[in-house]
């Protein structure tokens, strides 16, 4: 009986041998060579970094900075294109401001395994990082007056119109004498730096020719980018303590400009080489 058993086992074992053996020449088959089935428990150990050298050139460039991004491109681009590469796509997200280039994506007749690129990731300079915290702060009146005077040099305060440019000084010490008042008029009207509320109470500020109603602030906004002028919109809230809040005017359609602006300069750097633009994002995983 034992021996019987014995030799069950010992056929049941031979027949997933062969099994094994079969599946693993299918799996060969169908991938022409490039997957086997392994036992379990097996580990598959790389021994390229004891080589000499690497099987093939692969890595991840990366960089902030517009110029660089560009140099490398061509520069790697061009030592695959006397190998006699043709292919190197370069896609920009206008979305998050960065870019990817490939150098051995390859195509659909010879794919590559595109793990050899390079990466672009614009940063915000410091006075954007500012302007980009501060929209839709609220400001009390010592804050502000303060902002004003750190940020000065990239600040123009304009008036109700405008048009009429307010010297800095002078808005500053407008800012810090804005005091509440109260009369007996009931109204809902608001504006800019004029609020009146319907709780019989109503905010009058001191030197009001001299408050900004809106404020130019310039400044490069990421590396590599023109310099551009942001309009800020002062307002006015009323409260037991004077508060002043400041929104950027269409910030989305500026966004929508510096995007545009990196996609142009990516396609300027890239004419007449043998790498393509397109704006989106590539996943070759």
């Amino acid at each position: 009986m034992t021996e019987v058993l014995q030799s069950i086992d010992a056929l049941h074992e031979y027949t997933k041998a062969v099994q094994a053996q079969e599946l693993n020449q299918f799996i060969q088959e169908q991938t022409n060579g490039s997957a086997t089935a392994l036992p379990e428990g097996v580990t598959v150990a790389d021994l390229e970094k004891y080589l000499e050298t690497r099987r093939r050139y692969r890595g991840s460039m990366r960089t902030t900075l517009i110029d660089e991004f560009v140099e490398f491109v061509n520069t790697t681009s061009d030592a695959y294109g006397a190998m006699g590469s043709e292919c190197f796509p370069c896609f920009v997200n206008p979305e998050h401001m960065k870019a990817t280039a490939f150098f051995n994506l390859g195509d659909i007749d010879a794919p590559g395994h595109g793990d050899h690129r390079a990466n672009l990731q614009l940063s915000e300079t410091e006075a954007f990082e500012e302007l980009l915290r501060i929209n839709g702060k609220r400001f009390e009146q010592r804050a502000l007056a303060e902002w004003l005077e750190d940020w000065r040099d990239h600040l123009i305060a304009l008036a109700e119109d405008g048009n009429t440019e307010l010297p800095i000084s002078a808005s500053v010490s407008a800012i810090r004498r804005i005091t509440i008042g109260t009369n007996a008029e009931s109204t809902s009207e608001e504006q800019t730096f004029s609020s009146r509320r319907s709780a019989m109470a109503e905010v009058e500020a001191k030197h009001k020719d001299e408050l900004p109603a809106f404020l130019k602030f310039t400044c490069e906004p990421y590396q590599g980018l023109s310099e551009r002028t942001f309009t800020l919109r002062l307002s006015l809230i009323t409260g037991e303590k004077p508060q002043i809040s400041a929104r950027i005017v269409r910030l989305e359609s500026v966004k929508e400009e510096m995007a545009k602006e990196l996609e142009d300069r990516l396609r300027s750097g890239f004419e007449d080489t043998a790498v393509r633009t397109f704006v989106g994002t590539f996943d070759p995983n």
